[in-house]
């Protein structure tokens, strides 16, 4: 229940149809509250520091790639929680992300690295599922991402997501084109069905 004063929250215009439900919506938003200690409605690095502490995790200078040196509202901290790259990211954009992963600032992701990040967002992947998504991703064989393994995968995986967007995008007018002709052969069908019972 809200406290006298504070407004309820809506979680609906943040959710996205297939991707954010309500209820991802309402946990990102608990985490925002509970990091937000002062209850100001605005988090800054220092009191994200202390949750990670709090929660065991080592991001030292990575609360500057993640939040810079502002103080940031809830919309702001629903935004980069939820981006996804674009063909317009820069490698700047994603060595910063790797640095986020890279959370004991070795150079590498590690799979100590991976399971930080599993369990900082509620990842259900087990051991061997992250060990083997590792494995995978891993192009050297050293058992850690380097900035090379890691952009690739995600340039590789951007790619990827956006062939599925326009393949889908492309069967979506191909249906509303079938279903428009059919309305069309029903329509002209049902006028010469008329006139000719005349």
């Amino acid at each position: 229940m809200a406290r006298s004063g504070e407004r309820t929250f809506d979680p609906t215009p943040y959710c996205i149809p297939g991707e954010i439900t309500v209820h991802e919506v309402m946990d990102m938003k608990r985490a925002f509250d509970m990091i937000d200690e002062d209850g100001s409605g605005l988090i800054d690095a220092e009191e994200l520091q202390g949750a990670a502490v709090a929660l065991g995790i080592p991001m030292e200078e990575n609360i500057a790639v993640l939040l810079g040196t502002e103080k940031i509202a809830f919309d702001e901290f629903f935004k980069r929680m939820t981006a996804k790259l674009s063909p317009s990211d820069k490698v700047d954009d994603i060595m910063g992300i790797f640095e986020l992963f890279d959370n004991d600032a070795t150079g590498t992701i590690s799979f100590e690295n991976l399971q930080n990040v599993a369990r900082i967002i509620g990842a259900k992947e087990s051991a061997k599922e992250i060990q083997d998504m590792l494995s995978t991703l891993d192009t050297d064989g050293d058992g850690e991402l380097d900035p090379i393994d890691f952009y690739t995968c995600l340039v590789s995986g951007m790619r990827i997501r956006l062939e599925e967007e326009d393949r889908i995008r492309k069967s979506a007018a191909d249906q509303m084109s079938k279903e428009v002709e059919g309305m069309a052969r029903g329509s002209s069908t049902s006028r010469l069905g008329s006139s000719g019972s005349r």
